[in-house]
């Protein structure tokens, strides 16, 4: 298919090769690799958790942010007066007259698969969140890739030799079949090899990782290389590595719900599971490990285990990342198949991956019942209600969408994961902050995150505003009904800019409708002789 000219404008380092193509037919707003961008009369949320403020000018150089100007009379004035002389009358290299717009940092997605094979390319997954204003993300797989394959993406985005959010990396532990994996010693050396190669940090999902002595030789070698663990607590090795346990060893981060509720029991030790259990039945897993959740013990979950890990925050910087979103399905698998976006923007392999199979990785919906979707919203309620204690606390939360699973497609996930954490009791500027400045202390950057003088430039640019309606952020547009019946639909996100490139979304959002509709046309018949 003929790619959409997506790429504007890039203020920052030299583009690649594929870019460059693109940027070619921009014509006299190309600007050279030391350009500067001013975007004018804008709303601004800063991601800091303040509120809204504006207008403001935003000037970037280079893909540096170089300072915000609030706009009054005067400057106006001096702008329109070419001959004046002074430094702020200098015309920038590209200039977005934003009057009515809302600019924000790039949301930052710390969950994220790049699932990417022969039919589903990585190009529609990145143009997905750069579409949806994700300017950075937390992988943990691109494709089968090795940790040396997955550096290699990381750094062709850094060149701007791929249209991509920005990447850190998290290959899991323990996918190579390296027997080092499995004791102390090795898993020392496995780190100290990855972070020679350039990554980022480990991701970890049950054992091998989980056995103690190895979990706390990766986490230890892993904080000497300032390097993040990211933990998905396996019900194989819950006990004892509950969520209070594995906060404490080193955990940068605990992803998904996984061991809170078991760090909480107080007449058991271990879940109660039926007898004919196991692990490694999918509709089974799923199933039980939500239903932890009404075994917990509240009073201790609100008390002794949420104050263990806010001293554990206070002392390593660990965060939480709850990812509501990809386990929605669990409490109605209907409404997830059957969401707006699917015919327009999920591949048809992509869809089928999600159909009851038992060969496919949680596509377990072929005995879900009404019984098991109550036990799971019941489960939601007491999950909910303390991530919003634990922000309420003091504690770090953070934005990650595990999409490409259960219905959830990329970018929307993360939008969808706004909106939950709204519904659990952020209140939307809590939100925004999660997926902005508290995204960036979860990869490490103290430049991202905040739209500040001397950080970087990933922004995102909206006709709409985020704080009235998460949803004016989603690829498919919002529809808008007066009352006397008139039907209003609008695309909301404008721009992505990604290290001071800029990015027309809704230009990335047609590649990807193309990318649907090509593959959903019947094959050619053969020609016959």
């Amino acid at each position: 298919m003929k790619t959409v000219v997506a790429l504007l404008w890039c203020a920052g380092a030299a583009v690649g090769a594929a870019n460059a193509r693109a940027q070619s037919a921009v014509g006299p707003e190309q600007a050279g690799p030391f350009g500067s961008l001013e975007i004018r009369d804008v709303t601004v949320i800063d991601g800091s958790g303040a509120p809204a403020f504006g207008p403001v000018n935003i000037y970037i150089k280079g893909n540096r942010i170089e300072r915000v100007a609030s706009v009054d009379a005067i400057a106006r004035e001096r702008r329109e007066e070419p001959d004046a002389g002074a430094k702020e009358t200098k015309q920038p290299d590209r200039v977005i007259e934003g009057k009515g717009l809302y600019v924000m940092p790039g949301l930052i997605d710390v969950h994220i698969h790049i699932n990417q094979g022969k039919d589903v390319p990585a190009e529609y997954i990145y143009k997905l969140l750069l579409g949806h204003g994700v300017t950075t993300i937390r992988a943990f797989n691109v494709g089968r890739a090795d940790p040396k394959g997955m550096v290699a993406e990381k750094k062709k985005i850094a060149a701007n030799q791929i249209m991509a959010p920005r990447m850190y990396v998290y290959p899991f532990w323990g996918r190579d079949n390296d027997p080092r994996n499995s004791h102390a010693g090795g898993a020392r050396q496995i780190v100290d090899e990855w972070h020679a190669l350039g990554v980022d940090g480990i991701k970890i999902i049950g054992k091998p990782g989980l056995w103690p002595d190895v979990f706390h030789a990766i986490a230890d070698e892993a904080q000497k290389n300032g390097m993040g663990v990211a933990v998905h607590i396996g019900q194989d090795g819950v006990y004892p590595m509950n969520a209070v346990k594995v906060a404490s060893e080193g955990a940068s981060t605990i992803e998904h719900h996984y061991g809170y509720p078991e760090s909480s029991f107080t007449t058991q030790t271990i879940q109660n599971l039926p007898p004919g259990y196991n692990y490694s039945n999918e509709p089974d897993r799923f199933l039980e490990t939500g239903r932890a959740w009404l075994e917990a013990d509240e009073d201790r979950l609100h008390g002794e285990v949420l104050q263990s890990l806010l001293a554990t925050m206070r002392k390593t910087g660990f965060i939480m990342v709850p990812t509501f979103s990809i386990y929605e399905a669990n409490r109605d698998v209907t409404r997830a198949a059957n969401l707006p976006w699917h015919s327009a923007f999920t591949l048809p392999v992509v869809m089928d991956s999600f159909l009851p199979n038992p060969a496919h990785h949680a596509s377990y919906f072929y005995e879900w019942t009404s019984n098991k979707e109550a036990d799971w919203a019941r489960a939601y309620r007491r999950w909910m209600e303390f991530v919003n204690d634990y922000k309420n606390q003091g504690g770090v939360v953070a934005v990650g969408s595990d999409t490409g699973f259960l219905f959830s497609v990329w970018g929307f996930g993360t939008i969808r994961e706004l909106e939950m954490l709204e519904e659990a009791g952020f209140s939307p500027l809590e939100a925004l902050h999660a997926a902005t400045e508290n995204g960036a202390k979860v990869v490490k950057n103290p430049e991202l995150g905040l739209l500040r003088p001397g950080y970087l430039a990933d922004l995102v640019v909206l006709t709409e505003n985020p704080l009235a309606d998460m949803k004016v952020f989603y690829g498919n547009g919002v529809t808008r009904v007066s009352a006397d019946r008139k039907e209003v639909h609008e695309q909301c996100v404008k721009y992505t800019i990604r290290d001071g490139v800029i990015f027309d979304a809704q230009a990335l959002l047609g590649d990807v409708r193309g990318m649907v509709s090509k593959a959903k046309q019947p094959p050619l018949a053969p020609n016959k002789p």
